[in-house]
């Protein structure tokens, strides 16, 4: 059948064979067909034969991609595949999207001969929109259908059996796209789980932050809209105008203060009702008062900075993956097969690491120990309490409120240092910190990297706080799909939990990686559009900004030494 079919694409790739992991096999693999009906990919073992060795059908199949690995969603099975680069997997990828997409809509098949639609330098980012859909929806699925055992060998895996300086790396090349604790590894990082806090720790310091949350809910947000009920759970209509708010009366006694607290109020909820909104999981009761709720609490206890547009994005990136990765109550399959693709390690089998040794270690130990049943129970039950879907709010805010300690003088630009509440010392000038950090992505690492697009921005005279302002307030979470935004947000904790100064070099990155496209632009206003829409791929992306990091950081270790 394969050999009466049009050939879209042929090559060699590496197959997981049966899903196997770690099994991997080289095959010539093909995509074939002409409809919806016959779209397959049939591998063989040798270009000279006649019969394939199997196939992939890829009627309904979705498509995820991580760097030189992609893995096709079936009905059957999740297959594995694995090109020779990351841009020759995204080439089949992207084929192999493009072909669904117009299978979809009845349109003509691409060939293989035809550019890949991003390449075109008018079409502005369109790969990603087109992936977007297809990968959000495998990779959640996925994720959200991992047992209890999946789960726990993972967190060995990672929290036992590796060192953190290998996690930190590996999560910036996108290693955690298909993690179902990213969560927790961002706690670490972010502060939320203290590094030098042992793993039986974990729980008491959890339980205290989310005891605090209640505590600060209480007080800071309105009874009217801290219910937990489904009437409660409706969220009312709001008709706002200086004469009526959607507040309660609890502060008719203090009037000026009433007024500023809903004027707040109203903004961020106008805000949350418009976040994300072509998601359907953001226009969720529930989800919808989780936001306003977390941001009402935080404006109230961080008056300096109060709120800003912008942030309900960023919150809203850490309550979707606390959805994604929650615990299931339910645990039907003890299925041993896990989808996490994780380097494995020799376990000395005479060192056993039982659930007393566990608790008390450290995250990142880097042991090499067989674990007994009784340590693996123990790590589910530690779970359990980690990812409860009960506590997705109060887990969101502890989240939030470590970003937000980072983030604030984004949004509060005349402050340059915080305390641990995010009261700020103002600044002796008027300049502003964030203009600070624009001047200097554009005036130093831009020019410095790529000179002659820092000087074709400042022939227009496009100010850089144009297009950065957005880029780094929201860490790029608007300029990429929910999952994209997950691996950029890996390698901006991971290699600046501190500052998240690796923002800078990511939004250097975005200008470099479209150059071609900002150099072809002749006039201001088409520089300008182009600017606000900036399409590529999010791996590269970050693969860019690492390369660029560890030459900026080798060139400031050699002024150093050369000013000794």
């Amino acid at each position: 059948m394969a050999a009466n079919l049009p050939r879209l694409r042929a090559g060699r790739l590496l197959l997981e064979v049966q899903g196997m992991q770690r099994k991997w096999e080289s095959y010539i693999v093909a995509l074939v067909g002409t409809d919806v009906t016959n779209l397959t990919l049939y591998y063989y073992k040798d270009a000279a034969d006649k019969l394939p060795t199997g196939m992939i059908r890829l009627h309904s199949a979705s498509v995820d991609l991580m760097e030189e690995v992609f893995c096709v969603i079936t009905l059957e099975q999740t297959w594995y595949l694995c090109a020779d680069t990351p841009h020759d997997a995204e080439e089949w990828v992207d084929l192999i999207c493009t072909t669904l997409e117009a299978a979809a809509m009845d349109a003509p098949f691409p060939s293989h001969a035809d550019p890949p639609a991003s390449s075109n330098i008018g079409d502005g980012g369109s790969r990603r929109r087109r992936l977007s859909s297809h990968i959000t929806t495998s990779t959640v699925q996925e994720i959200q259908s991992r047992d209890m055992s999946t789960r726990v060998d993972e967190f060995l895996e990672m929290y036992v059996r590796s060192d953190e300086a290998d996690i930190r790396s590996q999560a910036a090349r996108g290693a955690l796209s298909w993690s179902c604790l990213r969560n927790i590894t961002w706690r670490l990082w972010l502060g939320c789980l203290p590094m030098d806090a042992p793993l039986g720790e974990w729980v008491d310091i959890t339980t205290r932050h989310r005891r605090r949350y209640d505590q600060l809910r209480a007080k800071h947000v309105p009874r009217g809209l801290c219910g937990h009920d489904e009437d409660s759970m409706r969220l009312p209509v709001v008709m706002y105008d200086e004469a009526s708010s959607f507040l309660t009366n609890d502060l008719d006694d203090h009037p000026t203060e009433k007024r500023s607290e809903d004027e707040v109020a109203h903004m961020i909820w106008k805000d949350v009702r418009r976040t994300r909104s072509t998601m359907q999981f953001f226009q969720n009761d529930r989800i919808q008062r989780t936001l306003l709720h977390v941001l009402l609490v935080y404006a109230a206890e961080h008056p300096t900075i109060s709120y800003n547009q912008g942030m309900g994005e960023l919150l809203a990136v850490l309550v979707y993956l606390l959805h994604v990765e929650r615990w299931k109550v339910s645990n039907d399959d003890e299925s041993e097969d896990s989808y996490v693709h994780v380097d494995m390690v020799d376990v000395d089998t005479a060192n056993v690491l039982d659930a007393t040794g566990l608790l008390q270690m450290r995250p990142f130990a880097a042991i090499k120990a067989t674990c007994t049943p009784n340590c693996k129970h123990a790590v589910a039950t530690l779970l359990a309490t980690l990812m409860d879907d009960r506590f997705l709010e109060h887990d969101a805010f502890a989240l939030f409120e470590q970003v937000m300690e980072r983030m604030a003088p984004m949004f509060c630009p005349h402050a340059t240092s915080c305390d641990r509440r995010g009261e700020f010392s103002p600044r002796r000038d008027d300049s502003s910190l964030l203009q600070a950090q624009c001047d200097h992505i554009h005036n130093v690492l831009l020019r410095r990297v790529d000179p002659v697009l820092a000087a074709h921005l400042h022939l227009f005279h496009i100010p850089p706080e144009v297009y950065l302002l957005r880029w780094l307030r929201l860490l790029l979470a608007r300029e990429f799909p929910m999952y994209q935004v997950w691996v950029i947000w890996d390698s901006i904790f991971g290699l600046s939990p501190t500052d998240f100064a690796f923002v800078d070099m990511l939004c250097v990155a975005m200008l470099h990686d479209n150059r071609t496209l900002l150099l072809a632009q002749d006039d201001t206003t088409g520089l300008l559009h182009a600017l606000k829409d900036l399409g590529g791929s999010h791996s590269k992306l970050v693969e860019s900004a690492r390369k660029m990091h560890t030459q900026h950081q080798l060139d400031a270790l050699y002024e150093h030494f050369q000013q000794r």
